[in-house]
């Protein structure tokens, strides 16, 4: 049985069965079937985390989801946060953080990141249970030192800035093991990839009727950023300079257009892009999106930043899928699924999104169970991967994503809020929206929401225009500090748990803009990169091809 299998199997066991399975030692990427199919640029660092024994004395530390399910449910309490990210691969520069205990049948254990200390433990006959991680040998960007304490009845691993706390604590330090990062959030931003000619049709044909422009799928926002009367008659002294793009109006067709998307985004420390993928049950094929996604494949730099694909399917025709068109769907799921540089969770599935469910079938959890399982079964059969599917809460019960087939719910807005039309709202009610279902978790973080430039192209009646007076940088920042208090306060499932879905990278029409604009540049990006701690080397607003 593959070493993730025989942890999950543990989940109805007792704890003593646990440690019986755990002196085995921790999974290391090598041992991982689908972590071993390999990715592309350097493994991602994921959270390391640490649980008290049932008896309340020894202190595990892990970074693999699955031995955290298997002993989360033998008994042991998983603790808020994390002690830092380790790498999850051997690379320059780090080392093999090793993980022991006195007798195979003990439940308190010592971590070394020393080949001797090892050693000279094992002469004693200590345990070498295996490999917990790698940890860096000497400090660099992002790191932090993580050290070893005891108490003489166990051993605990902090990072130094909580050295007092555990002194305080009646713990003494041992030393360090090594440098770790504080923290390493995977943050990537929702992609509409409509800004083109095979794009979004009803602005197009809108903006022929009101504007008298042939072909332009900027309707409506090269307006407002221009005066028209629709804009001043209704909101005068506003400021609409944003409202154009830092490379200009574009066609996102082209691979120049992504490449230069790909190098803002990834400037700024953003891991991947999560595109919209439509489906028209009418013409049985993808569509509407499909250019902009083929473009992004095409990209000389796309192997830089990762990506998922979120399947929207909407409850009306032709952006519905039938139940009788799921393995086609699924099939041509299969030519994403297969990239190398297919988002992955912490434990190394590919990521499948779905961003609407409730157009699959008849949306019953039975029919979205369905269309789950048929792509599953595709990828298995295909690829030979074991993928990781997502719900989004938006018009979903996230409590009845696992009775949909699906592994976790995740979240790109804040349906309840945006109808509010308050962004103070948004940020009160921001942590109690993510913490309407317990388990695996996407966090979600939504800077604003304005459809004003949609007004008179998609909806005539000015009075039913949503969006948020209140909106402001400061309070973006707030959102963003939000979602890293709730992460550092969470004891869920590791597996996605560092992840975050923003709204949006270029929702010009809906006013979800991260991407960089002629007024406020990088704005958006930087209080992101600062907030989050995101690897990179500062946003570049205007990139050449």
């Amino acid at each position: 049985m593959p070493r993730r299998l025989a942890l999950l199997a543990l989940a109805a066991t007792a704890a003593a069965a646990l440690t019986a399975t755990l002196t085995t030692g921790p999974v290391s990427a090598d041992q991982h079937p689908t972590q071993s199919r390999a990715i592309t640029r350097s493994a991602q660092p994921v959270p390391f985390v640490e649980l008290v024994s049932p008896g309340g004395v020894g202190r595990l530390y892990t970074a693999d989801p699955g031995e955290l399910a298997a002993a989360t449910a033998a008994g042991y309490q998983r603790q808020p946060g994390t002690t830092g990210f380790v790498g999850r691969e051997a690379q320059a520069g780090w080392t093999a953080l090793y993980r022991l205990k006195p007798t195979s049948n003990a439940t308190k254990w010592l971590f070394t990141s020393s080949t001797q200390e090892r050693d000279a433990l094992m002469a004693q006959h200590w345990v070498l249970e295996g490999t917990a991680g790698f940890v860096a040998s000497q400090p660099g960007p992002g790191l932090t030192q993580l050290r070893r304490f005891t108490n003489g009845r166990e051993w605990r691993l902090a990072l130094a800035p909580r050295t007092s706390e555990l002194l305080n604590a009646g713990y003494t330090l041992d030393g360090p093991v090594g440098y770790v990062y504080q923290t390493f959030i995977r943050a990537g931003a929702v992609y509409f990839g409509m800004f083109n000619a095979n794009g979004h049709q009803t602005i197009i044909a809108r903006t022929k009727e009101v504007y008298g422009r042939e072909n332009d799928w900027w309707g409506g926002v090269r307006d407002f950023r221009s005066g028209t009367h629709y804009a001043t008659d209704n909101w005068p002294n506003e400021d609409w300079s944003y409202l154009e793009p830092s490379i200009g109006y574009y066609d996102d067709s082209k691979p120049e257009t992504l490449e230069k998307h790909i190098t803002q985004a990834t400037s700024a420390g953003l891991s991947f892009f999560n595109f919209y993928w439509y489906w028209d049950s009418t013409k049985q094929q993808q569509t509407v999106t499909a250019a902009a996604l083929d473009a992004f494949l095409q990209a000389r730099n796309k192997d830089s930043i990762d990506f998922t694909v979120g399947v929207c399917a909407h409850p009306y025709a032709p952006l519905n899928i039938p139940t009788t068109q799921y393995d086609a769907v699924a099939s041509n799921l299969m030519r994403y699924l297969q990239q190398d540089n297919t988002l992955r969770t912490n434990d190394g599935r590919k990521i499948l999104n779905i961003c609407d469910a409730r157009g699959l079938g008849d949306g019953s959890n039975a029919q979205v169970k369905q269309f789950v399982d048929a792509v599953r079964a595709k990828a298995r059969s295909q690829l030979g991967e074991d993928i990781y599917v997502m719900i989004n809460q938006a018009g979903f019960d996230p409590k009845q994503v696992g009775n949909a087939g699906a592994d976790a719910p995740y979240c790109t807005t804040d349906g309840p809020s945006i109808e509010s039309r308050s962004y103070a709202t948004y940020l009160r009610d921001q942590r109690a929206f993510y913490n309407q279902s317990s388990g695996a978790y996407g966090r979600c973080v939504l800077s604003d929401f304005d459809e004003r430039p949609r007004y008179p192209l998609e909806q005539t009646d000015v009075s039913k225009i949503r969006w948020m007076p209140d909106q402001s940088f400061d309070g973006y920042r707030q959102a963003v500090r939000n979602v890293v208090a709730d992460m550092d306060t969470s004891t869920r499932p590791s597996t996605v748990d560092n992840y975050v879905y923003l709204y949006a990278w270029n929702e010009w029409h809906e006013g979800g803009i991260l991407e960089p604009n002629q007024r406020d540049g990088c704005r958006y990006l930087d209080i992101l990169q600062a907030e989050l701690s995101l690897q990179g080397p500062g946003c570049v607003a205007n990139p050449q091809s």
